[in-house]
């Protein structure tokens, strides 16, 4: 049989993704990170600071395999989880401006005064 290879870390960083998409307290994270490009954008933010694992093995049992998240501890894991969160608050820019709150609102950060008007 021919060898494949398989990165396992993508179905990880994917399904730890969902899964805080879908407990972020603001729905419209979730609306944002519907689209297809910014979810790849996350996804490529989260793998480009991480060590991807591969492993060979045969084509038939590579498409058979159940996403396993063994290969990394708990504490990479972690990692994963805080680079979702920092991968949210960089792509929407700049972070101070959006507050989380646990109600469904959106709430902006006050205004500062602008010194030019003396």
């Amino acid at each position: 049989m021919t060898q494949t290879i398989v990165n396992l870390t993508l179905p990880i960083v994917t399904d730890k993704i969902d899964d805080i998409l879908a407990a972020y307290p603001l729905y419209e994270y979730r609306q944002v990170f519907a689209v297809p490009e910014l979810r790849q954008k996350l996804t490529a933010y989260v793998l480009a600071r991480l060590p991807v694992v591969y492993v060979t093995m045969d084509s038939g049992a590579a498409s058979d395999m159940a996403v396993t998240g063994h290969c990394y501890s708990s504490d990479q894991h972690d990692q994963i989880k805080q680079l979702i969160h920092q991968g949210i608050d960089a792509l929407l820019g700049r972070p101070e401006i959006w507050q989380r709150r646990t109600t469904t609102e959106l709430v902006e950060a006050e205004p500062i005064p602008s010194s030019w008007f003396g």
